[in-house]
């Protein structure tokens, strides 16, 4: 169920994105995924670790048979994700003009940052609610609600982008107005089927003091994140125009990396079903389960990998033309296509990992890697251009890879 849904809505995902290439063009699409960079560094900041904490928290509380601490949980973690939200997109709608001309350059898209900071307290309860749903095994509503959500997003967007006038502010206003504002149905949704379940309180301080390492951890990938995201425009720009930059930004990001991870839809299903499975074989001390369950899954993910790489090799220039109509992202993602050999593998490896309880280290990895990804994008870009960006993206990504599939290695050698 967690495959097809996940392969479904990348699929709605991927239509989407190719729908919205056509009305927005190459450059209009860099400066969107400029503005939705700034809306995942707000949302982390709103969110504060909140989401992994709910699930924690709740799903403990669960387990002891404590319902209503469970719902207790959630309850607090709505009202406290609630106000901090808030504060935080008051600060985006006051300083979207700041955010606009000094980060983003771009004047036009002060009103989508300001849209951004209406609708992201409704962003913020629908993730809440939802880790609420997962934590307390309610996972076929959840999915039920996600897939009409995507299919009201869609036409919310529809509908704003009719209404607009054709201008960049307006339409950029449009698909984030659509994209944060369909959240208002999950919410709704989500929240009347938790409502008058029976709850205690006094269970904000434990979930807090849950939040607080999660939240630092967050802030420092997602402001790493946030300023390699902004630097590779910015970099490219220094080695040409700042239209070609945001043109070669928009048709990687926004129309390459989609179709490059679309296959992975199915991997990011079954890492997620690893995490309990080696984590009851390392409970049990089952050294022989949780190492052939590994060998299992890595030898079917790299068949799985080589086969999308021979497509994507083979017929990248064909579905470029096919998909956005531009020679340019199928020559990209030709590109890319033999990275995909390492990066379905570690997605697989990292959730191994989870499953063996070793998260701190991903976190220092992830960290790492994001930090080398800053220092060789500050460097490459402005001399080599596109091919710095290239170059950067396939090593930081090995080098993640290597020293994640090491640390898996180490793992499985200590259990039992």
């Amino acid at each position: 169920m967690l495959s097809l849904s996940g392969l479904l809505l990348r699929l709605m995902g991927m239509g989407y994105q190719v729908w919205l290439s056509g009305r927005l063009g190459a450059e209009g699409m860099g400066l969107m995924q400029l503005v939705l960079t700034v809306g995942l560094f707000a949302g982390t900041l709103a969110s504060s670790g909140i989401r992994p904490a709910v699930l924690q928290q709740a799903a403990r509380r669960q387990g002891e048979g404590d319902l209503p601490a469970a719902a207790g949980t959630l309850r607090a973690a709505l009202c406290w994700g609630l106000g901090l939200s808030a504060l935080v997109g008051l600060c985006l709608i006051v300083g979207s003009g700041l955010i606009s001309r000094v980060l983003l350059k771009e004047a036009a898209t002060a009103p989508a940052i300001r849209v951004l900071g209406v609708l992201l307290p409704l962003e913020l309860l629908c993730g809440i609610l939802g880790a609420g749903y997962t934590a307390l095994g309610r996972v076929r509503e959840l999915v039920s609600v996600e897939l009409l959500e995507r299919v009201f997003s869609l036409g919310l967007t529809l509908l704003f982008l009719h209404m607009a006038k054709g201008s960049l502010s307006a339409t950029l206003c449009a698909v984030v107005g659509g994209s944060y504002g369909s959240a208002v149905l999950s919410v709704l949704l989500l929240w009347s089927g938790v409502r008058r379940q029976p709850f205690c309180g006094g269970q904000l301080r434990p979930l807090l003091a849950l939040c607080l390492p999660l939240a630092l951890n967050d802030y420092l990938r997602s402001g790493l994140s946030s300023v390699e995201q902004f630097l590779i425009p910015y970099g490219l720009e220094r080695s040409g125009s700042r239209h070609r930059a945001l043109a070669a930004y928009g048709t990687v990001c926004g129309m390459v990396f989609p179709v490059l991870f679309f296959p992975a839809s199915v991997l990011y299903a079954l890492s997620d079903l690893l995490v309990p499975e080696l984590a009851r074989a390392k409970a049990r001390r089952d050294k022989k389960r949780a190492s052939g369950l590994a060998r299992r899954c890595l030898r079917g993910t790299a068949l799985f990998a080589g086969c999308v790489f021979f497509l994507y090799w083979t017929c990248g220039g064909l579905l470029g033309k096919l998909l956005y109509h531009s020679p340019q992202a199928g020559y990209y993602l030709r590109i890319f296509a033999p990275m995909v050999l390492f990066l379905y593998l570690d997605a697989i490896v990292d959730g191994m990992q989870k499953g063996l309880g070793q998260q701190l280290h991903l976190v220092r990895y992830n960290s790492f890697t994001n930090l080398l990804d800053v220092v060789l994008l500050f460097l490459l870009l402005p001399r080599w251009g596109m091919a710095g960006f290239v170059v950067t993206y396939c090593f930081t990504h090995l080098v993640n890879f290597f020293l994640s599939l090491r640390r898996l290695l180490l793992a499985l050698s200590e259990v039992g």
